[in-house]
């Protein structure tokens, strides 16, 4: 493949004041070191206008979620979670930020002492030996319909939180209803006494607002590409008031399937639900400190099962199996799925690892160590990314690739760690994509860690070796792709002192096609716009000309987030309903607590049962 420059012209700065963007300093790094740290209080208050002007017509809330690291070589994006939302109007918006308290949250807020105390596993998880692992839910807000909203992650359970608090309400499916994905020669060393359970599942479970439909998994009993034979799939479907229903997933020949690394991202059309293995493979031996990095594998597996297969009589259901020749990480479907052809949309990730940290005095590529204040934030990619359209059918009892219908478009300028997509109905999908917005966090020569080149030395499909990475940073870039032509028709690259993530597509009110409205953006700045706040920045673009810059740059000093996840824009809220699902857990809680030392005790009956019980 052809490198390509993208028209410079389309992304720049010149289209804005330049004095919007002057630097203050002369350092050797732009790189915004504040994105490792945030606030842990709650906040609220009117966002100030620092350029621009906000659209007379932008209305609705959205809602974003973050991850605070809580200590050095503490992954950012897995951090402690914290849930912000945003109320949109022609002449002000208002913030309001609050933790994301689950029960293990909780309890890691007041446990700080061996043998209960909650340690850092490979920069990636907290565990406790006595309680289990903290599950902080901050990759992705959900709108579930009827004034209700959830939050999910891909260690532990998702919860419904109340979009007016901002408070979690209740986790989804009793914890009793979740299988541990730890293998079964673990169950040794898991006391009865834990409090909160390893679960795997993934990071965007399926609330289809038309079927009435959820759709999420719950997988493990393998590690990695070892001991598979006890490997599972969930498949679980919830109807929003009872229990969940699950299958497990068999192959075609009877042999349960399983997921060795993650599963980020669920595929649901009409008639079928693909569960996807994605890119992001944390190796066992970094939960004992060892480093060693494998390189992701350049394929996605998917398995394809049909909805019609779902039979409340069995528990199992077979799926067919198929292996893409592209990495991924967030996937996308066609809803409409006519003649069983399935359309689906990622970003390519290439020779990007997703789930490595940059550690403490790492070794980087180009020479020095990383510092103690950047420990944690994500590895640099040591390839150009892209975007790519494949399309499978499913057929009698088999799944076949539309070959032919394969598309892989890359940009050496723009598409360096691509990231989150926003589109119109966010982890919603529409009968046919028209219109994908996505993030390219950007490439920084100073977070190319050695360990990780290496690893990736020989990758397939690279467009730049080791030995050719540029010399030069790469700014974030916000991008938009036309999805019936697979061509990028507009983009807008951020300034150097600039890391943008979390793009979430806003409609415009009585509007209908997928380009009709605006682009929120989250940037946090090492230089703050106009020289004033603390560089914690939400940039409005219209969704039809990113290449003009932003219409709008919103702050305000108390609101101080870190590495955002995703987000989630809804015209309106209102109260969640009084009747509305609440899994009962206080049973148990109340039988486990007696097991437990006197302050771990004190924390289950005075903070976490009059939440959650």
């Amino acid at each position: 493949m052809q490198r390509r420059t993208f028209l410079k012209g389309l992304a720049g700065a010149a289209f804005v004041p330049s004095q919007l963007f002057a630097s203050t300093e002369c350092e050797n790094s732009l790189f915004p070191h504040s994105i490792m740290h945030a606030d842990f209080t709650p906040s609220n208050g009117e966002l100030h206008l620092l350029y621009g002007q906000l659209p007379h017509d932008i209305t609705g809330h959205v809602f974003f979620a973050e991850g605070i690291p809580l200590e050095q070589n503490h992954l950012s994006p897995s951090g402690r979670g914290a849930l912000t939302r945003i109320d949109f109007s022609a002449d002000k918006s208002l913030f309001t930020r609050k933790m994301i308290d689950t029960p293990s949250a909780i309890m890691q807020q007041h446990i700080d002492y061996w043998p209960d105390k909650f340690n850092l596993l490979g920069g990636m998880a907290y565990h406790s030996p006595t309680m289990g692992f903290v599950n902080y839910c901050n990759t992705a807000p959900n709108y579930l319909g009827d004034n209700r909203f959830a939050l999910s992650y891909e260690g532990g359970v998702p919860y419904e939180f109340d979009a007016m608090t901002l408070d979690l309400i209740t986790p989804i499916g009793h914890y009793d209803e979740w299988q541990s994905s730890f293998p079964p020669w673990m169950d040794a060393f898991t006391p009865d006494k834990w409090l909160f359970p390893q679960v795997r599942t993934t990071g965007h479970p399926y609330f289809d607002l038309d079927s009435d439909e959820c759709f999420t998994i719950n997988y493990g009993g393998n590690i990695s590409n070892t001991g598979t034979n006890n490997g599972f799939i969930r498949l679980l479907k919830w109807d929003k008031q009872n229990q969940l229903r699950g299958w497990n997933i068999v192959g075609r020949d009877g042999r349960p399937a399983f997921i060795a690394a993650t599963a980020h991202s669920l595929g649901v059309t009409r008639n079928h639900v693909l569960v996807f293995e994605t890119a992001a493979q944390v190796e066992p031996l970094r939960m004992i400190g060892i480093r060693s990095v494998y390189a992701q594998q350049h394929r996605t597996p998917v398995w394809v099962i049909r909805k019609k297969d779902l039979l409340e009589s069995r528990d199992i259901v077979t799926a067919d199996y198929i292996e893409l020749d592209f990495d991924t990480s967030d996937v996308m479907c066609n809803y409409d799925d006519y003649d069983n052809e399935i359309t689906i949309y990622g970003q390519y990730l290439g020779a990007m690892d997703k789930s490595e940290p940059l550690y403490n005095r790492d070794k980087l590529l180009f020479g020095g160590r990383v510092s103690s204040g950047l420990s944690g934030y994500p590895a640099a990619p040591v390839d150009v990314g892209g975007l790519v359209r494949a399309r499978i059918q499913v057929q009698s009892d088999s799944v076949r690739e539309i070959a032919g219908d394969f598309r892989l478009i890359r940009d050496d300028q723009l598409f360096w760690d691509m990231n989150d997509p926003a589109y119109r109905g966010h982890f919603q999908f529409p009968e046919q994509f028209d219109h994908i917005y996505w993030a390219a966090v950007g490439y920084r020569k100073s977070h190319v860690i050695e360990r990780v080149a290496d690893a990736y030395e020989h990758y397939p499909n690279r467009l730049f070796t080791n030995d050719s990475l540029p010399q030069q940073d790469q700014p974030s870039a916000l991008i938009h792709m036309d999805c019936r032509q697979m061509s990028v028709t507009d983009a807008y690259q951020f300034p150097e002192d600039c890391v943008m993530r979390t793009p979430q597509f806003m409609a415009k009110p009585n509007s209908h096609d997928q380009d009709q409205g605006y682009v929120f953006t989250a940037v946090v700045r090492k230089n703050p716009t106009n020289q004033s706040g603390n560089g914690k920045e939400i940039w409005l673009f219209d969704a039809q000309n990113l290449a003009q810059g932003p219409l709008a740059i919103l702050g305000h000093p108390e609101l101080n987030f870190a590495t955002t996840n995703h987000a989630l824009w809804v015209p309106s809220i209102g109260p969640r309903p009084m009747n509305a699902y609440k899994a009962d857990v206080a049973e148990f809680f109340a039988s486990r607590a007696p097991k437990h030392r006197r302050a771990v005790r004190q924390v289950i009956e005075q903070q976490i049962l009059p939440r959650f019980g």
